[in-house]
């Protein structure tokens, strides 16, 4: 509400206001809000009431300050049947010869909307007038205590309406109904979904640590997860938990025995080959880019790198045909080989006296021997495609 236009008295407030300077008290009784629209033609200063009141706000103090009273009050939609905008206020008193009169009008030219009681918004906040007269000294005001919405007041009724809507089965239709639910040993026995933070905060229930141990009790600690009191053999493996160490390490058994209740620690300049004491048992602590150690099981595991033997059918890339190195040369390898070759190797032959040669690319050669008559001998050659 902050566009209200200048406290205007009325005709009757400009009497009461000359007696008051004459010495007269000046009584300040309550205010009204309403939702009115003064009519063209109509002066404020002649209203007797207001045009459309909707409420009457009790007032809960008065103070003066020099030449400026200060009348407050509370505005709350505590019990407001009916939403409206606020275009109105007027500030009645007492004239000590006509009784109760509209003392000053003022009006909102940009009105709030205060919405009813039955809304999800409660809205409670402070109202006050600046009053100016003459004679300080005079004014008062009548402060009435059934009337009074304190902050207190505003505070608790908020706190009602706000467990009056949760506590509504059609309030919260998408959320889950929390009835019958069991955490640990506490049981959720309403449906207000705000049980559930009671549950864990009122009730000292430590949700996850509570889901954790469920899950461990599930599930079991990993194979190479450090346990107390745990039977441990020579190559086994454990990797500490909760920052007990730099996250490279790992432990790697040297001696075998039991290990102790509570987990090693180890520091952050630990080195590999460092060994560390736990229960009975001695590890030794490991590089995890080098482990190469799998409790003891690396040879049901792992080729050698010196000399591996292979089971199955081991598989490498294929060079190509052009290679010359120390590359592992496939199946497929030698095949492209022998191929190559035969585009100009030899593929057919007759290696006698008289014979040939056949090439792949169509070359023969062939050679004869032939004796006469006279005993004259004649080797004889020849080369075609």
């Amino acid at each position: 509400m902050p566009n209200w236009a200048n406290l205007m008295l009325t005709k009757q407030g400009k009497v009461l206001q000359a007696k008051a300077i004459a010495g007269n008290t000046l009584t300040i009784t309550k205010m009204k809000l309403g939702a009115g629209i003064i009519p063209d033609g109509v002066s404020p200063e002649d209203l007797t009431d207001l045009i459309q009141p909707k409420q009457v706000l009790g007032l809960t103090a008065i103070s003066v300050n020099g030449g400026l009273a200060k009348i407050q009050s509370i505005v709350t939609n505590a019990e407001l049947s009916e939403g409206y905008y606020i275009r109105e206020c007027g500030v009645f008193a007492n004239d000590p010869d006509v009784g109760e009169i509209m003392y000053a009008i003022m009006t909102d030219t940009s009105p709030d909307f205060l919405p009813s009681a039955s809304s999800s918004v409660v809205i409670s906040e402070e109202f006050s007038i600046n009053v100016v007269t003459e004679n300080m000294a005079n004014i008062t005001a009548i402060i009435d205590p059934e009337g009074i919405v304190t902050v207190a007041n505003a505070r608790k009724i908020a706190e009602d309406k706000v467990t009056e809507h949760n506590e509504d089965t059609e309030a919260h239709l998408n959320d889950f109904n929390l009835k019958g639910l069991v955490i640990g040993t506490d049981a959720v026995k309403a449906t207000k979904k705000g049980d559930l933070l009671s549950l864990v905060a009122g009730k000292g229930i430590n949700l996850l640590s509570d889901i954790k141990n469920k899950i461990i009790t599930i599930v079991g600690k990993s194979k190479n997860a450090w346990n107390p009191n745990e039977v441990i053999i020579d190559g086994d493996i454990r990797y500490t938990e909760d920052g007990n160490g730099p996250s490279w390490a790992y432990l790697l058994c040297k001696t075998a025995g039991t290990t102790g209740a509570t987990e090693p620690t180890l520091a952050n300049n630990v080195v590999v080959g460092q060994e560390i004491n736990d229960g009975t048992v001695v590890w030794t602590v490991q590089k995890n880019s080098n482990a190469l150690s799998f409790a003891g099981k690396e040879a049901d595991l792992f080729a050698l790198l010196n000399s591996p033997a292979f089971t199955g059918t081991p598989t490498a890339p294929t060079a190509a045909k052009t290679v010359n190195n120390t590359q592992i040369a496939t199946t497929e390898f030698v095949h492209l080989l022998a191929g190559a070759a035969n585009n100009g190797g030899i593929v057919d032959s007759l290696l006698a006296q008289n014979g040939y040669v056949k090439f792949a690319n169509g070359l023969i050669l062939q050679w004869g021997y032939l004796v006469t008559n006279s005993s004259h001998v004649y080797n004889n050659f020849s080369c075609e495609f």
